[in-house]
């Protein structure tokens, strides 16, 4: 009852005000919308991904150093690069109120054979194994900072398994299984998870072209600043699942009620136009 009451506590957070904050991912997308918006609510933002110049540019428009903001060039799916951003924090800030693990692409076709392989291993490296890596990197600071929070940002390819992209949906349906058994064991500790699930939204490294487009599907579209608002939310009020938009929660219930439909309807996205623009959830 206890670890219940912990996951499930209503009390209101700390403001965001001077609470450190790491973001992977964030040179651009939905992890430049939520550093920008995080740092505008008075957070420290310290802002992790692999291009320096889009890190350099974001830090100088959230307000600089002198407001608390910092950068770490960072390969999340390399483990002595997430050791070295979690030496950054320390040493930066001594603590770590929020982390978000934003960090993942879209890439390899599935499963063709042998040479598949090394494709699989290297989305999960970042899509998953990234977020591993930063959580349990930085568990110590989390856990000095509690109450902390922990954001996953995983997909709605986490929930339904839509075709043409395997990989990416596997690493994304093992995100939202992680985030989801993970959460009353660290809530016993003051540490709270949450994960974040986008439908269709257009990003640098989702760019939805099919669909933004199209007259009737563009707007089944989110956007990054829908998402950075769900992941505010998510802090804020303690959320494990945040769907978004939200009415996407609806999409999930013929693979409940109807598995057989579901399936069938499945196979036969999989050959349509259709299909392969659902293959570019997140």
């Amino acid at each position: 009852m206890a670890v219940l009451s912990r996951l499930f506590s209503s009390s209101s957070p700390p403001p965001m005000t001077d609470r450190v904050c790491v973001i992977t991912g964030a040179s651009s997308g939905i992890g430049r919308r939520t550093a920008l918006d995080l740092a505008a609510s008075g957070a420290k933002v310290c802002v992790a991904a692999r291009r320096r110049e889009r890190l350099e540019s974001l830090v100088a428009e959230m307000g600089g150093a002198e407001r608390g903001h910092s950068l770490l060039v960072t390969d999340v799916s390399n483990r002595d690069d997430v050791k070295a951003l979690a030496s950054h924090v320390r040493e930066t800030y001594g603590r770590l109120d929020v982390l978000i693990n934003n960090a993942g692409f879209a890439g390899g076709e599935g499963m063709t054979g042998p040479g598949s392989i090394d494709e699989i291993e290297e989305v999960f490296a970042t899509n998953f194994f990234g977020a591993v890596y930063c959580t349990g990197e930085m568990f110590d600071l989390l856990a000095a900072s509690a109450p902390s929070h922990v954001v996953n940002v995983a997909s709605m390819a986490g929930r339904l398994a839509v075709p043409g992209n395997s990989t990416y949906a596997a690493t994304k349906f093992a995100l939202v299984g992680w985030t989801e058994a993970l959460q009353p064991d660290l809530a016993e500790r003051g540490i709270h998870l949450s994960s974040i699930e986008p439908g269709f939204v257009p990003t640098e490294g989702f760019p939805q072209k099919n669909l933004v487009g199209d007259r009737f599907m563009k707007h089944i579209l989110g956007t990054d600043a829908q998402v950075s608002a769900a992941i505010r939310d998510a802090i804020d009020h303690r959320k494990p699942q945040r769907v978004v938009p939200r009415w996407y929660y609806l999409l999930q219930v013929p693979r409940v009620i109807a598995p057989r439909f579901y399936r069938y309807a499945m196979n036969k996205l999989a050959n349509s136009s259709a299909g392969r623009a659902a293959s570019d959830f997140r």
